[in-house]
């Protein structure tokens, strides 16, 4: 596989370091300055969540930290998400 090639399948700001991915970011201070940051990237979801390292999502895009999404999620993502949420009654935690 050519390194050109293997680029065009990396993630947006994302280095290869070795054998690990790195997504580099950059800060912007209070001062003004910029600083670059560089993190560590997952290969899934669980990975992200248990070492608190960032995660690439094809359609919500950078979860910083296996948690935190780095832009917010479009309308159309979020009428289309079908997970279910909603208030429960003390009473049906209770039964549990």
């Amino acid at each position: 596989m050519s390194k050109e090639s293997q680029t065009k399948e990396l993630p947006p700001n994302t280095e290869m370091q070795g054998n690990s991915l790195i997504h580099v970011i950059e800060i912007e201070a209070a001062d003004g300055s910029k600083r670059t940051q560089r993190r560590p990237v997952a290969s899934t979801l669980e990975e992200a969540k248990e070492k608190r390292w960032d995660f690439y999502h094809e359609e919500l895009g950078w979860i910083l930290e296996g948690y935190k999404l780095a832009r917010d999620r479009t309308t159309a993502s979020i009428m289309a998400d079908s997970s279910v949420g909603g208030r429960r009654d003390p009473e049906e935690t209770t039964q549990e």
